[in-house]
């Protein structure tokens, strides 16, 4: 019997080893280019991978941009409006073609259970910031993915 337990537990614990992510799964493109330099990059992929997980998930889910917005918002009004002291606001049509932002370019709030969306101008697309628990819950879940 006790060997039936050891044998299960060690075949699970290879499932699930087989079943995490592999840091090589973040590239070094997209948002997470905006956060970290490619040095920085190299360097957290070689010795840091939980900071390496934790910058890639910052930088990819604080918030979307998109022309809907959710049924639960908070409408903040324009984006350009808050931008951090020493910046400037990004160009409307870069920010919804590349669907990517440099968040820390501006104040942006983060509700605990409300969508807070910023509008891109006159577009009719918005900067939409995940609520506090939809960011947790997915930071959780990525973590455990990628083995934390």
């Amino acid at each position: 019997m006790k060997k039936i337990a050891i044998l299960t537990a060690s075949i699970l614990m290879c499932l699930s080893t087989f079943a995490q992510k592999d840091l090589s799964s973040i590239k070094y493109e997209g948002a997470l280019t905006l956060f970290i330099t490619q040095s920085e990059y190299n360097l957290l992929l070689q010795n840091h991978s939980f900071k390496l997980v934790n910058e890639y998930y910052s930088a990819t889910h604080f918030c979307y941009i998109d022309n809907k917005l959710p049924e639960v918002v908070r409408n903040m009004g324009d984006l350009c409006d808050y931008v951090s002291e020493g910046n400037t606001c990004d160009d409307a049509q870069a920010l919804i073609s590349s669907k990517q932002i440099y968040y820390d370019k501006y104040r942006l709030e983060r509700d605990e259970v409300r969508y807070t969306a910023y509008a891109i101008g006159s577009t009719g697309y918005y900067v939409i910031v995940y609520p506090m628990d939809v960011y947790h819950k997915g930071y959780q879940k990525i973590m455990k993915e990628y083995g934390f």
